[in-house]
């Protein structure tokens, strides 16, 4: 009866271990979905640089602006709301300076923004790398255990029929 109990439990045993068995397909699956984080990790990184890209464009195209903007005032050709030309004072630039300095600003925190993001993105995408790597050697640790219980198992057996 004892022998018998013990048959039933190894082979209750070896249907759970078989339930946790490995198969390659599932390691594809895991190999596939970090490629896909590869990819996205690539994506992620080009996204990013259009982006720094794009405020560093807008950065030079402000400080381009007000470079003009003295240049034309410096030559009369810009005008108050009644017509007549402003005249280039020590506190038009600094008004002018003041006004093109709080663009800058915004883009300098645009850019603080998009870097924040980008390293929030990367984080993500590596934690998710993680998680997956220790999957596959939790997937291979379980396979193993498996094949291990197996022999064992086939030991056992072997065992009660020869005694």
């Amino acid at each position: 009866m004892i022998a018998h109990c013990r048959v039933v439990l190894w082979v209750c045993l070896a249907a759970a271990a078989g339930g946790c068995g490995t198969s390659t397909a599932t390691l594809e699956l895991i190999t596939a979905a970090r490629r896909g984080l590869a990819m996205a990790q690539q994506d992620l990184a080009a996204r990013h640089e259009v982006e720094v890209q794009r405020l560093a464009t807008q950065a030079a195209a402000l400080d381009a602006a007000f470079d003009a903007d003295v240049k034309l005032a410096a030559a009369g050709a810009i005008c108050d709301a009644e017509g007549k030309p402003v005249e280039l004072t020590p506190e038009w630039v600094i008004s002018a300076r003041k006004g093109y300095a709080a663009g800058r600003d915004i883009l300098a925190d645009e850019v603080r923004t998009a870097e924040a993001t980008h390293r929030t993105g990367q984080d993500n995408l590596a934690a998710a790398d993680e998680a997956l790597e220790m999957a596959t050697e939790l997937t291979v640790w379980q396979s193993d255990l498996s094949e291990r219980f197996k022999q064992h198992l086939m030991t056992v057996q072997r065992s009660l029929i020869h005694d």
